[in-house]
């Protein structure tokens, strides 16, 4: 078994300190209904993306609220070849962040 960490097991850590923590923090502003404040928030409560990644729905409800934990699970536990991206997306309008 390897005992180099894989980046999804890596800490959030500091953006500011850290490069990679820095990477993290724009990965996790990358999910749908994602903002600065929110990212914070998913920060503190969870040690890693891959917690972020596995964490079930309702707990990402207390944290971020319902329509973002709905979108933040949508979007990881859609299938990658579903083709379910919403037309405004793939012209480069509008997007999950305008979404209702």
């Amino acid at each position: 078994m390897s005992t180099t960490p894989v980046e999804l097991d890596l800490p959030l850590g500091d953006p500011e300190a850290d490069h990679l923590a820095a990477l993290r923090q724009r990965h996790l502003l990358s999910l749908p209904g994602i903002d600065h404040t929110t990212a914070a928030r998913l920060a503190r409560a969870f040690p890693s993306l891959a917690a972020v990644y596995s964490a079930p729905e309702d707990r990402l409800r207390t944290l971020v609220g319902p329509v973002a934990a709905a979108r933040i699970r949508w979007f990881l536990d859609a299938p990658l070849h579903s083709g379910a991206v919403p037309t405004s997306t793939r012209r480069g309008r509008g997007g999950w962040r305008n979404a209702a």
